[in-house]
């Protein structure tokens, strides 16, 4: 779908009075992940650019903000999986899961392990796109903690600022196809 196409969907959608019939960029089977289609890196990423897409196609700000606004919805809202839109002076511009955060800068934010989060999300967005691993507070596990995570992350620019866009996923450790990076750090050590 071109971008032309794809903003004279949105145009055609927002006329009729919502975003529910809005044609989506396509992936390979035809549709847009949601949230609850995530469960490894790849429709991790899959999801990130699906909702990317939907930004980039927006020309008004009457367009963007109803996007915004289905991208807070539970379609894009699965647990601990949501979308994020932050600046890159780590300002948050968009957060799926807790509005509350908008507005905050979390650039200096650090997990255990020193890993300063919102900084390395800004570094593999900068490149191009990219994973980011860090320790986060995990929702599903009662009281404080730090579980792995992984986070993809995108540029995008919204009336003409840059941003990145991203959202992340908690490793399960019986899954080693969603940290293939781990295992590389883990060979790096060896003597």
């Amino acid at each position: 779908m071109t971008r032309a196409s794809l903003t004279l969907s949105l145009a055609l959608a927002l006329a009729a009075g919502g975003l529910s019939t809005t044609p989506r960029p396509a992936l390979a089977d035809g549709h847009l992940l949601a949230a609850a289609d995530v469960v490894d890196r790849e429709t991790l990423k899959e999801f990130v650019l699906g909702a990317k897409g939907l930004v980039d196609a927006t020309g008004t700000d009457e367009e963007l903000q109803a996007v915004l606004a289905d991208l807070g919805t539970e379609r894009w809202r699965e647990g601990a999986i949501y979308i994020f839109i932050t600046s890159f002076d780590g300002t948050s511009f968009f957060h799926g899961a807790n509005p509350a955060r908008e507005g905050t800068n979390n650039y200096e934010q650090e997990d255990a392990n020193g890993v300063r989060i919102v900084q390395e999300l800004v570094k593999a967005a900068q490149a191009g796109g990219g994973w980011v691993h860090y320790l986060f507070d995990n929702p599903a596990i009662e009281g404080p903690d730090e579980s792995p995570k992984v986070s993809y992350a995108a540029p995008i620019e919204i009336q003409g600022n840059s941003y990145y866009i991203g959202a992340g996923l908690y490793l399960d450790p019986e899954q080693t196809n969603v940290a293939p990076a781990s295992w590389g750090a883990l060979k790096e050590r060896r003597p």
